[in-house]
C-alpha cells in the first residue's frame, strides 16, 4: 500500500511538473508579457548592487532576496564556464536580454507549485486518510488556477507553498503539541509573510489549535498567551518575518507608508468596477479557477470536514475563512488574491469525494478506487480543459514580438512613432534613437538615479557596437491632446501611430481623440489580429493587464493584443 501510494504521488508530481512547466517561456524576451514580474526581476537586480533596501514595500522582500540569490548563483556559473569575462557582461545581459532572468524567477515559482502538491498530500494524510490526501494531492496538481499562476514569476504561487507548510505544522501541534512543531509552523508563517502580507493570518489558526492543547491539557486560560510553546512561535514568526523583509524596521516610515497604501488599493479597486470581492470571486476566481464540478465539490465538502469533526474544520478552515472575509471586502479583485484558497479546497473536495464514496458503497469497499477514481476524473475535467487551452496558447509566440519583429523590418530607422494604449503592457517594445537615450542619459545624471544611469549607458552602448538605429518614439498625452518627443510636446504628428485593442477595457482603448487623428490623417498600413473582440465566450481577469484569456479561449490565435499599424497620409513611400 504504501509502494503504490508513493509511486502514485510520483505520478503526480510528475504531471504537476509538466502542467506547469509547459509554455513557460511565453513572450519572452519581451519584458511586459506578466505584470509584476518585471518589479520582481528589477528590484531583484538592483540588490546586486549591494543595496539591500528595495525602497519599495507593497510587496515584502523574502521572495525577492530569494530571486536575487539566485541571480547571483547565475552570475557565478557565468564566471566558471566562461559565458562572463567581466561583470559587465552579466549587466549587458541583464539590460538587453533578460530572457535568463525573468525564467529564474518563473522556475521557482513553478516549483514552489509543484512542492504544494507534495505539502498537501502530507497535510491531508496526516489530517485524514491515504485517500483522501492522494485525491487532494490529485486535484491541486490539475487545478487551473494554481497550474496557470504557477507560470509567473510573482509572489502568490511561493506565499501559498510557505502558507500551507505552516499550516501543516500547525496541524502537527494539533496532534502532537511539541514545541518543535511550534517552531516551524512559526518560521514558515512568517517568512510566508514576508513574501505576501496576509501570510500574517496564520496566527488564526495556530492559536485555535494552542487553544484546543492547553483545553486538553486542563491548562489555565492565560496559557493561551503565555505558554512557552505559543511565545516561541511569536518569537520565530517574528524572527523569520525580519530576515525576509529586515527593512520593515530599518525603513519603517516607507514600510508603513507602502503597506497603508496596499490596504487602500484593496479597497477601494483598480480601474474598473467588478463589483465586491466576496461575489466577484465566488461566481467568477473560484468558480472558473476551478472548474464547475470542482468548485461545487469543494464547497459541499466544507459541510462534510463540519459534520466530521468540528475542532479539524476550525483549525483547517479558519485561514482560508478569514483571508476572505478580508480579502473580499474590497473591490480590487484580481483573480490571482484566491490561490491561497485553492490547496484548502482541493482537501476539501478530496474529502467529499472519498467520503461519498464510502456511503454510496457502503460494504463493497472493493470498488471504492474505481468509484473514488471517477469522481476525482469527473471533478477535474472542466479544469484540464482549461489548462490545455491555457497552456497551449502560451507556447505561441505572442504578438508583441511579431510586430516588433515587423516594425524593424519595414519602418525605416529614425521613424517617429506613437504607441497608444493607457499603461505599456500593451506597448511594443522598440529602442530609441541614440539622441534621444543620450538626452535621457543626461537627465537621469542631473537627478543621480544610478540604476537608470548604468541601464541607460548599457543600451547606449550596445546599440553602438552593433550599428543599430532606433526610432524617434513619441508620447500622446491626452490631458494636452498633444504629441511628446523627448518630455517636450511637438507640433507635428508622428509618421506611424501603433494602435492595440483587446477585451481589456482599461488597458488597450484607443483614445477618442487619437481615432479622429487617424481617421482624419492617417491610412491603415498593418493589422496584426489574433483574437476575436467580439466573442463574448472569452472572459477576462479584467483589472489584470494579462493578454490571455481566462476562460472560453475561443477565437484566439496567440497572446497579446491587436495591433494597427497606421502611417500619416502623405509618408507612404
Amino acid at each position: 500500500m504504501k509502494k503504490r501510494s508513493g509511486l502514485i504521488l510520483f505520478f503526480l508530481l510528475i504531471i504537476g511538473c509538466v502542467v506547469r512547466f509547459w509554455g513557460i517561456n511565453f513572450g519572452l524576451p519581451h519584458i511586459d508579457c506578466r505584470p509584476d514580474e518585471l518589479a520582481v526581476v528589477n528590484i531583484a537586480l538592483k540588490f546586486g548592487s549591494g543595496d539591500l533596501n528595495p525602497h519599495f514595500f507593497c510587496y515584502p522582500t523574502f521572495y525577492l532576496y530569494l530571486i536575487s540569490f539566485f541571480y547571483a548563483v547565475y552570475f557565478l556559473l557565468g564566471r566558471i564556464t566562461g559565458k562572463y569575462a567581466l561583470l559587465q557582461d552579466f549587466v549587458t545581459e541583464a539590460v538587453i536580454n533578460r530572457t535568463n532572468f525573468f525564467l529564474i524567477d518563473r522556475y521557482i515559482s513553478a516549483f514552489s507549485g509543484v512542492a504544494t502538491i507534495f505539502v498537501v498530500y502530507k497535510l491531508t494524510k496526516y489530517l485524514f486518510d491515504e485517500d483522501t490526501a492522494l485525491v487532494s494531492s490529485f486535484l491541486i496538481s490539475l487545478t487551473y488556477l494554481h497550474v496557470r499562476d504557477s507560470h509567473f514569476g510573482v509572489t502568490d504561487v511561493f506565499m501559498t507553498f510557505l502558507v500551507m507548510c505552516s499550516i501543516f505544522y500547525i496541524i502537527k501541534c494539533y496532534k502532537d503539541s511539541n514545541i518543535k512543531n511550534y517552531i516551524f509552523a512559526g518560521i514558515f508563517g512568517g517568512l510566508a509573510m514576508s513574501t505576501k502580507y496576509n501570510g500574517l493570518l496564520v496566527i488564526i489558526p495556530i492559536f485555535i489549535v494552542h487553544y484546543f492543547n492547553i483545553f486538553n491539557e486542563k491548562l489555565r486560560f492565560v496559557k493561551l498567551f503565555l505558554d512557552k510553546r505559543i511565545l516561541f512561535f511569536i518569537g520565530v514568526f517574528v524572527i523569520a518575518f525580519l530576515f525576509g523583509t529586515p527593512f520593515a524596521l530599518l525603513d519603517y516610515n516607507k514600510f508603513i507608508s507602502d503597506v497603508l497604501y496596499e490596504m487602500r488599493h484593496l479597497q477601494i479597486g483598480h480601474g474598473i468596477n467588478l463589483g465586491i470581492g466576496w461575489w466577484y470571486h465566488l461566481r467568477f476566481s473560484l468558480f472558473s479557477g476551478l472548474g464547475w464540478s470542482l468548485f461545487f465539490f469543494s464547497l459541499i465538502g466544507i459541510f462534510v470536514l463540519i459534520k466530521k469533526d468540528i475542532r479539524k474544520a476550525l483549525i483547517l478552515g479558519s485561514f482560508p475563512l478569514c483571508y476572505y472575509i478580508l480579502m473580499g471586502k474590497g473591490y480590487s479583485v484580481f483573480v490571482r488574491y484566491v490561490i491561497l484558497l485553492i490547496p484548502f479546497l482541493c482537501i476539501t473536495a478530496g474529502l467529499f469525494i472519498t467520503t461519498i464514496s464510502v456511503k454510496i458503497l457502503g460494504k463493497y469497499k472493493k470498488y471504492k478506487p474505481l468509484l473514488i477514481g471517477f469522481l476525482a476524473i469527473f471533478a477535474i475535467l472542466p479544469s484540464v480543459n482549461s489548462i490545455i487551452n491555457f497552456d497551449r496558447l502560451l507556447t505561441k509566440q505572442d504578438n508583441r514580438l511579431i510586430v516588433a519583429e515587423w516594425i524593424n523590418e519595414h519602418i525605416p530607422k529614425g521613424s517617429s512613432i506613437c504607441q497608444t494604449g493607457s499603461m505599456g503592457w500593451d506597448k511594443v517594445q522598440l529602442y530609441p534613437t541614440l539622441k534621444s537615450l543620450e538626452y535621457k542619459y543626461e537627465k537621469y545624471v542631473e537627478k543621480n538615479e544610478k540604476s537608470k544611469i548604468i541601464e541607460t549607458m548599457t543600451i547606449l552602448n550596445y546599440l553602438k557596437r552593433n550599428d543599430i538605429e532606433g526610432y524617434r518614439l513619441f508620447v500622446y498625452d491626452e490631458e494636452t491632446d498633444k504629441f511628446k518627443f523627448d518630455g517636450e510636446e511637438v507640433n507635428f504628428l508622428p509618421q506611424f501611430i501603433i494602435a492595440p485593442s483587446y477585451p481589456l477595457y482599461i488597458y488597450s482603448n484607443i483614445p477618442e481623440n487619437i481615432r479622429g487623428i487617424l481617421d482624419s490623417s492617417y491610412q491603415l498600413k498593418k493589422s496584426f489580429k489574433v483574437i476575436d473582440e467580439d466573442d463574448q465566450e472569452n472572459q477576462f481577469d479584467q483589472q489584470d493587464a494579462f493578454y490571455v484569456p481566462f476562460t472560453g479561449f475561443k477565437s484566439v490565435e496567440r497572446p497579446g493584443p491587436n495591433y494597427y499599424i497606421y502611417e500619416k497620409i502623405g509618408e507612404a513611400n
